[in-house]
């Protein structure tokens, strides 16, 4: 391990310290037995109807991902679905947004269906962005009704604010980056010839003999990765099934909590359900901890009692909701890798013996 990575790994084990530290703060403020109580008096039926809600939450995730693949590349959807879970495991255990779990749905596409890794890994990019878009423009509203109408300090609504302009210039900026990535690009035009011929990157040399072997390489696993993002965006019944899967999706995340809501007697708005849900989901995402684990759950609690629900409500149903999360993301997504990893091996970076001419693409490109 390099010096950089054990800093950086230091640093994101103290942030999520601090942040369970948080946690536990909050709850300790609160009350564990009076949270313990509400917990305990939260009616059964809710809660059960919650696990099976977000249990169909997961099936919606997949499916949306099955109508990025082209119809006669699609496999069914109960082949799928262990494939996803398995993903989801990896994701609740990765700091950040949730992106470790993908090379692992894509490893185990490809050894279950055969095909390149990167064509499957275009699939996810393309399923995983058209979802963030509509998840975004929920972030956005939310935040927009925050900063409106909810009465959080100024302090609070300037973070809020920029958060939204963040958004939009990284969706400005990807939308850009997409633009200037192609077969004829420019961009790959200047950038390829100086990593095939820099110092530092003997090893390209030895695997494609002339750089015309490496740039091939590259535009096929660049084209394999973009294309279903294309396809997905040029196609508007592709694009139409997407976003409304995905806002169905995450109203059926936002009405488990107002079950739960319902189930701890807490009358409250299904709107205001999807502005504490979406914007605390939000900031889980973008902390440093493995599934926004105590970032989520104190932000959530914060959000609740700023719409006016009681502390010990807010927290249990924060702590219910996330159990449920982790039960299925953890428990039915950790059997779902550990059968496939009997099954097909444990996901590894293969290192190729074959000769530079065995990673041309099979069909032959233009150059870019």
């Amino acid at each position: 391990m390099s010096k950089r990575t054990a800093i950086w790994t230091a640093v994101k084990a103290v942030l999520l310290l601090a942040v369970v530290g948080l946690l536990y703060l909050v709850l300790r403020r609160i009350g564990f037995r009076s949270i313990l109580e509400a917990i305990s008096g939260a009616d059964r039926r809710a809660i059960a109807a919650a696990a099976l809600l977000q249990l169909a939450v997961f099936m919606l995730w997949c499916l949306r991902w099955l109508q990025v693949m082209r119809p006669e590349n699609r496999p069914g959807f109960f082949p799928a679905l262990p494939i996803y879970m398995a993903g989801v495991f990896v994701n609740t255990i990765t700091p950040g947004a949730r992106v470790g779990g993908e090379p692992v749905r894509a490893y185990y596409m490809s050894k279950a269906l055969g095909g390149e890794k990167t064509a499957y890994l275009g699939t996810i990019i393309a399923d995983k962005v058209g979802y963030a878009a509509v998840f975004m423009g929920f972030v956005i509203v939310s935040v927009f009704f925050v900063v409106g109408f909810v009465p959080i300090g100024l302090v609070y609504k300037v973070v809020f604010g920029g958060a939204v302009a963040f958004i939009l210039l990284a969706v400005v900026s990807g939308l850009l980056l997409r633009h200037h990535i192609g077969q004829r690009s420019r961009l790959l035009g200047r950038l390829l010839p100086a990593i095939y011929n820099g110092r530092l990157l003997k090893l390209l040399r030895r695997r494609f003999p002339t750089y015309e072997h490496f740039e091939q390489y590259v535009i096929a696993k660049v084209d394999n990765l973009l294309s279903p993002l294309s396809r997905a965006a040029t196609s508007p019944k592709a694009l139409a099934k997407i976003v409304t899967i995905s806002a169905a999706s995450w109203l059926g995340v936002c009405l488990a909590h107002k079950l739960l809501f319902a189930g701890l007697g807490v009358e409250i708005a299904f709107s205001k359900v999807v502005v504490i849900v979406t914007i605390a989901t939000f900031l889980g995402d973008i902390s440093a901890s493995p599934g926004g684990a105590g970032f989520m759950e104190a932000a959530m609690i914060a959000l609740c009692a700023a719409f006016g629900v009681e502390y010990q409500a807010a927290a249990a149903v924060t702590l219910i909701g996330r159990g449920i999360f982790y039960v299925c993301g953890l428990g039915v997504g950790g059997t779902c890798l550990a059968v496939l990893a009997a099954m097909y091996g444990r996901t590894r970076q293969e290192t190729s013996d074959a000769e530079p001419s065995d990673a041309l693409p099979e069909r032959p490109l233009e150059k870019g």
